[in-house]
């Protein structure tokens, strides 16, 4: 038999990065959500290259961390996670990025499962720790507000680091405007998610069936050099348009969105450069990125 020539139809698939892609939108909420999937929750989107379920709701972090932990230990090829808070403070905090602060805010933080949780004493120690409080953390309940966490935004002082990495600096350079994450409540904020977040990552990362072949973009990938087994990546759902999504809740159309849209880059071939070292950013900006800040998925 002849070789087998190659028509427009026949061209050969590109290979594929991962085998599934999970995109998650946190909570920091102190109680269970609703019985009934309600906004501003915990919502979990999953895909394969053959499926695409709805998104899944979660009443709590713990049971949002038992699904995550039941779908990747399933999955025997490549995964990619991507949580929608920031996995790393301005350089120069001290308080770090990547794996060392997952773990530093998983020996600190209590999270009940009923969602009960000390983030707020958290930030109010981290504060102290920072010096000169108030600040840089801020937004808390009323009743739980003193001279070191207060309920508005202190007034702006010299700490020695900036407010926003150098990602966020980037974004607002675009006047696309990521909010601080310092703030720890509010609409859009993302300080709470990460200080509720960062321990499920450090959970995700250590746990025994997933450990060996779990890592966290860019930190500990180069970039786009090493992204095989687990990798976990930080996204920003608000830059992928979700209008198209069918489903009424907002949260679940962003998580399916960003879902949908990486597997489609994944089935392009075109999905790497999401991960690759921004051209722009010098050899100091991108030490900073890799040792302390990290990057946001897909911002060139």
């Amino acid at each position: 038999m002849g070789a087998r020539s190659w028509h427009r139809e026949d061209t050969p698939p590109v290979p594929r990065l991962f085998d599934l892609i999970v995109m998650v939108d946190w909570s920091a909420a102190s109680r269970p959500g609703p019985p009934r999937p309600s906004k501003d929750q915990i919502w979990i989107a999953w895909g394969t290259r053959s499926r695409r379920p709805k998104p899944h709701y979660c009443r709590t972090r713990h049971e949002a961390c038992e699904y995550l932990l039941d779908l990747l230990a399933a999955c025997r090829g490549s995964a990619l996670v991507g949580f929608d808070f920031p996995n790393a403070y301005p350089a120069g905090s001290g308080l770090g990025g990547g794996r060392a602060l997952a773990a530093s805010l998983a020996a600190s933080i209590e999270d009940g499962p009923d969602n009960g949780n000390n983030r707020f004493e958290v930030a109010r120690a981290l504060n102290r720790r920072l010096g000169r409080p108030p600040g840089p953390f801020w937004m808390c309940p009323a009743a739980l507000a003193d001279e070191a966490l207060t309920l508005k935004r202190p007034a702006e002082r010299e700490r020695g680091f900036s407010q926003f990495r150098i990602v966020e600096r980037r974004l607002r350079a675009r006047r696309i405007f990521p909010h601080s994450l310092w703030q720890l409540g509010g609409a859009g904020s993302v300080g709470g998610q990460t200080l509720m977040g960062m321990p499920v990552v450090h959970r995700l990362l250590a746990a025994p069936r997933l450990a060996e072949r779990s890592r966290l973009w860019p930190f500990e990938t180069e970039w786009d050099a090493r992204l095989e087994g687990i990798v976990h990546a930080e996204v920003w759902p608000s830059l992928f348009p979700c209008d198209d999504q069918p489903y009424k809740i907002k949260d679940a159309r962003q998580v399916a969105a960003v879902r949908d849209a990486l597997l489609a880059a994944d089935r392009k071939g075109s999905l790497r450069a999401c991960f690759a070292r921004p051209a722009d950013l010098s050899e100091r900006e991108s030490r900073i990125c890799l040792r302390d800040e990290g990057w946001i998925l897909g911002v060139a």
